[in-house]
């Protein structure tokens, strides 16, 4: 008798070039698994070693025009609540199958509410995602404001100027100084074990060689959830997106170009919807390997 399996995808997300992006695996679970435990589903994660492996259960959809399923996105330590790339690459092995061909939308239940996926009018094969725009809180006092200049400029080796901080969830948005390199610093992710966050973005409006157009680039940092660097971060545009906004003075509704400027490198094309509290995040997604995983 043969062992159980499970057909899974490697796809590359926001980018449209192999070996770029930020790879993530994405299972369909078949009937015969819907009941996995969350700790089967971690380990799993674990063995892939990708900063997320996405989880997707099909369920009924209310229209015949989208396709609905349930979906969990894990890191190779923890369960996360919200993951764009990981949505994005889900997105694209899904419009990939016979049944997604047919539609033009798809709808994620998550610990995050309903996300929604739709594909990009016009034949580019970009997908744009739905997501929440999350809520900017100023740090509290001038303590833990000195406490971020610290531990950033010991992180980048020093001699960084930090121009901005914001908390937003599990994220702490660091802004620095365009006179520093962020695209080419060699960054310490460890030190930011001494914050209370999941997640690190240092972000700079310093302009992109790989992007020129960007208006903002970023870098995300996730020791504690196991991930030293995420190479392109969804979720955290969902915090970049309003705060780049007020600070440069982009409408509401306009597209805002975006550079995530890790080794691997990410491009992110962002519309933060003020009055609905949205933002949609266009990208592409490539597969890059299928393969079976025997249980």
């Amino acid at each position: 008798m043969s062992n159980p399996s499970l057909l899974y995808t490697i796809v590359d997300a926001f980018t449209s070039t192999p070996f770029s992006g930020n790879p993530a695996s994405v299972i369909i679970l078949p009937s015969s698994h819907h009941s996995l435990p969350s700790e089967s589903l971690l380990r799993i994660a674990a063995e892939f070693n990708l900063s997320e492996t996405a989880f997707l259960i099909p369920q009924t959809s209310a229209s015949p025009s989208t396709l609905r399923y349930g979906l969990r996105w894990f890191t190779p330590t923890v369960e996360v609540p919200l993951c764009g790339h990981a949505t994005l690459a889900s997105a694209r092995v899904i419009f990939s199958t016979p049944e997604g061909q047919q539609v033009d939308k798809l709808e994620f239940e998550t610990l995050s509410g309903t996300l929604i996926a739709s594909k990009v009018p016009g034949g580019s094969g970009g997908i744009e995602l739905d997501f929440p725009a999350s809520a900017l809180d100023e740090l509290a006092s001038a303590d833990e404001l000195a406490q971020v200049s610290e531990v950033v400029s010991g992180a980048a080796g020093g001699g960084v100027s930090v121009r901005g901080v914001r908390k937003a969830g599990f994220f702490l948005l660091v802004e620095v100084d365009p006179g520093f390199d962020l695209e080419g610093a060699a960054v310490d992710a460890n030190q930011f074990l001494k914050f209370p966050f999941d997640a690190i973005i240092l972000t700079s409006s310093r302009p992109s060689s790989f992007r020129p157009n960007a208006r903002f680039i970023s870098r995300v940092f996730g020791p504690r959830s196991g991930i030293a660097e995420d190479p392109v971060t969804g979720a955290a545009h969902c915090v970049l997106a309003p705060y780049w906004s007020q600070v440069l003075d982009i409408p509401s509704g306009a597209v805002i170009e975006a550079r995530q400027a890790s080794k691997r490198g990410g491009d992110l094309d962002l519309i933060w919807e003020k009055e609905n509290g949205r933002v949609r995040i266009q990208g592409n997604a490539v597969v890059t390997m299928r393969g079976e995983l025997y249980l």
